[in-house]
Protein backbone atom coordinates (compact mmCIF):
# COMPACT_ATOMS: atom_id res chain seq x y z
CA UNK A 1 0.00 0.00 0.00
CA UNK A 2 2.88 2.36 0.81
CA UNK A 3 4.29 1.95 -2.70
CA UNK A 4 0.87 2.69 -4.17
CA UNK A 5 0.58 5.88 -2.11
CA UNK A 6 4.08 6.92 -3.18
CA UNK A 7 3.34 6.28 -6.88
CA UNK A 8 0.04 8.19 -6.70
CA UNK A 9 1.65 11.14 -4.88
CA UNK A 10 4.28 11.36 -7.62
CA UNK A 11 1.71 11.16 -10.42
CA UNK A 12 -0.58 13.70 -8.71
CA UNK A 13 2.23 16.26 -8.43
CA UNK A 14 3.17 15.72 -12.08
CA UNK A 15 -0.37 16.00 -13.53
CA UNK A 16 0.49 19.26 -15.29
CA UNK A 17 -2.85 19.96 -16.99
CA UNK A 18 -4.73 20.16 -13.67
CA UNK A 19 -2.15 22.32 -11.92
CA UNK A 20 -1.77 24.60 -14.95
CA UNK A 21 -5.54 25.06 -15.02
CA UNK A 22 -5.55 25.99 -11.32
CA UNK A 23 -2.86 28.57 -11.98
CA UNK A 24 -4.67 29.91 -15.06
CA UNK A 25 -7.88 30.33 -13.04
CA UNK A 26 -6.08 32.36 -10.36
CA UNK A 27 -6.67 36.05 -10.98
CA UNK A 28 -3.35 37.92 -10.96
CA UNK A 29 -4.70 41.08 -12.60
CA UNK A 30 -1.92 42.49 -14.81
CA UNK A 31 0.70 40.18 -13.32
CA UNK A 32 1.84 36.72 -14.37
CA UNK A 33 3.30 33.58 -12.89
CA UNK A 34 6.40 32.11 -14.48
CA UNK A 35 6.89 28.97 -12.37
CA UNK A 36 5.06 26.60 -10.07
CA UNK A 37 5.73 23.46 -8.06
CA UNK A 38 3.59 20.90 -6.23
CA UNK A 39 4.68 18.75 -3.31
CA UNK A 40 2.62 15.99 -1.71
CA UNK A 41 3.67 13.49 0.94
CA UNK A 42 2.66 9.88 0.28
CA UNK A 43 1.13 9.65 3.76
CA UNK A 44 -1.42 12.29 2.69
CA UNK A 45 -2.84 10.01 -0.01
CA UNK A 46 -5.64 7.59 0.93
CA UNK A 47 -6.31 4.73 -1.49
CA UNK A 48 -9.33 2.49 -2.03
CA UNK A 49 -7.80 -0.33 -4.07
CA UNK A 50 -11.11 -2.14 -4.70
CA UNK A 51 -12.78 0.96 -6.19
CA UNK A 52 -9.52 2.21 -7.73
CA UNK A 53 -10.05 5.65 -6.20
CA UNK A 54 -7.95 7.96 -4.03
CA UNK A 55 -8.19 11.15 -2.04
CA UNK A 56 -5.39 13.46 -0.98
CA UNK A 57 -4.94 16.46 1.28
CA UNK A 58 -2.24 19.00 2.10
CA UNK A 59 -0.68 19.15 -1.33
CA UNK A 60 1.43 22.31 -1.34
CA UNK A 61 0.97 24.30 -4.56
CA UNK A 62 3.69 26.97 -4.78
CA UNK A 63 3.85 29.60 -7.51
CA UNK A 64 5.48 32.94 -8.14
CA UNK A 65 4.00 36.20 -9.33
CA UNK A 66 6.08 38.67 -11.35
CA UNK A 67 4.97 42.14 -10.22
CA UNK A 68 7.78 44.23 -11.70
CA UNK A 69 7.88 45.99 -15.04
CA UNK A 70 10.72 43.81 -16.30
CA UNK A 71 11.31 40.10 -15.82
CA UNK A 72 12.90 39.50 -12.44
CA UNK A 73 12.14 42.95 -11.00
CA UNK A 74 9.92 41.77 -8.19
CA UNK A 75 9.16 38.09 -7.81
CA UNK A 76 6.84 37.08 -4.95
CA UNK A 77 6.20 33.45 -3.96
CA UNK A 78 2.80 32.21 -2.84
CA UNK A 79 1.56 28.83 -1.67
CA UNK A 80 -1.82 27.21 -1.37
CA UNK A 81 -2.86 23.97 0.35
CA UNK A 82 -4.90 21.83 -2.03
CA UNK A 83 -6.93 18.64 -1.63
CA UNK A 84 -8.65 16.46 -4.18
CA UNK A 85 -9.60 13.02 -5.38
CA UNK A 86 -9.51 10.85 -8.46
CA UNK A 87 -9.29 7.45 -10.04
CA UNK A 88 -6.49 5.20 -11.26
CA UNK A 89 -6.06 1.92 -13.07
CA UNK A 90 -3.55 -0.89 -12.79
CA UNK A 91 -1.36 -1.23 -15.89
CA UNK A 92 0.00 -4.46 -14.43
CA UNK A 93 0.51 -5.90 -10.94
CA UNK A 94 3.06 -3.22 -9.96
CA UNK A 95 2.33 -0.21 -12.18
CA UNK A 96 -0.58 2.21 -11.84
CA UNK A 97 -1.75 5.04 -14.06
CA UNK A 98 -3.69 8.07 -12.90
CA UNK A 99 -6.99 8.36 -14.79
CA UNK A 100 -8.71 11.42 -13.27
CA UNK A 101 -7.62 14.14 -10.88
CA UNK A 102 -10.15 16.59 -9.46
CA UNK A 103 -9.17 19.40 -7.09
CA UNK A 104 -11.57 20.32 -4.30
Amino acid sequence: MESLQHDLAKQITNYHSVWSRLLANTNFGNYASSLWNVTLKAKNVSVNVNKKTFTFHNANFEFDVEVGLSFGDDNTMFSKQVSGHGTFQFVDAKIIQLQTLILN
